[in-house]
């Protein structure tokens, strides 16, 4: 499944903590290389970090740079503006930290989900990544921003994208000619297809940002209050909330993954953001999902609107969310 170098024994695996969705879908990998025998180090930083731990208690962790993104705008030239000091420096620091880090633990092998600067000359590396071209509205800022994405990806020995060839969950995203040690190993989750009895009509599932994912549920519950069919409320945060919801909803803050499982598994329909790790999800657990791109989120744009009628999926923008009953 996963190609490794020969006789790699010592792997660390390293996701960015921008959201979870990257820690997440590294799970089902580190649980392969641990079947197999593999010695396995786990660094991040963050919330990141700190799901890993939990999942993994046993493994060695590596505390890793913070990219501090701050989500000021609401596209994607805005943050990547706004932040491209935070992202450059903490792409320097990690390069730098990598070095100590292969001198002290000679791994075989280290596996960046997304961290950019995680990339030596010492060792074999690895980037895994949905994105071989980056999408934006912008055809200039595009064009930047496509080539700052191939100088790193090229520092790194192999790509490994989450897709399958046909290219059917990530469109262009993961269509290029520009790369030659790419490998599909497919879309993946760490979640498990269960037979449970349907307790809920409609799960709604929400992460992300803030204040985008506030938004959004301010919005939903809005929308939804008089529905009349069973549901629940993930929120995807232990910030205390102020909103007030339908008497009959189960409201989560942020649960686990056998509980999320147990709740995507037992729902008829699920409402959420189009990121790709939930995608990855729904797919391969063959659950019908109402898809709501982050505003601004270019990625989660095309993905929404790449995906709509495919797949069990359908997609609304936030801006119509009135039009949301429609759709269930």
């Amino acid at each position: 499944m996963f190609p490794l170098p020969n006789k790699a024994q010592k792997v660390i695996i390293a996701p960015l903590n921008w959201g979870l969705g990257h820690a997440t879908r590294c799970i089902p990998i580190i649980q392969d290389f641990l079947k197999q025998g593999k010695e396995v180090i786990l660094a991040s930083d963050g919330d990141a970090l700190e799901l890993l731990s939990a999942e993994f208690p046993q493994l060695d962790k590596i505390q890793l740079p913070a990219y501090n993104v701050k989500y000021k705008g609401q596209s994607l030239f805005s943050i990547v503006f706004n932040n491209s000091f935070n992202i450059f420096l903490a792409i320097v620091k990690e390069h730098f930290r990598l070095k100590s880090i292969v001198k002290r633990y000679k791994p075989d092998l280290v596996i960046s989900d997304s961290r950019f600067g995680f990339w030596s000359k010492k060792t074999k590396t690895v980037f895994i990544t949905h994105q071989l071209i980056l999408h934006s509205e912008s055809k200039l800022f595009g064009y930047f921003l496509n080539l700052t994405n191939r100088f790193f990806l090229k520092k790194f020995d192999n790509i490994w994208i989450l897709d399958k060839q046909d290219h059917r969950l990530s469109g262009k995203l993961s269509q290029s000619n520009k790369f030659s040690n790419t490998h599909f190993i497919g879309p993946l989750t760490r979640l498990k297809k269960l037979k449970l009895p349907e307790k809920y009509s409609l799960a709604i599932i929400l992460s992300g940002p803030e204040p985008a994912r506030t938004k959004l549920e301010q919005k939903i519950v809005k929308v939804l209050f008089d529905y009349k069919q069973s549901v629940s409320l993930v929120r995807g945060t232990n910030v205390e909330s102020h909103i007030e919801y339908p008497d009959k909803w189960i409201i989560y803050d942020r649960v686990g993954a056998e509980e999320i499982n147990k709740i995507i598994m037992s729902s008829s329909k699920i409402i959420s953001r189009s990121g790709y790790t939930s995608i990855m999800d729904y797919y391969l657990l063959e659950k019908a999902a109402v898809l709501i791109p982050t505003p601004g989120q270019s990625e989660q744009e095309y993905l929404a609107e790449y995906l709509n009628g495919k797949f069990e999926f359908v997609s609304i923008q936030e801006k119509n969310i009135n039009l949301l009953t429609a759709y269930l």
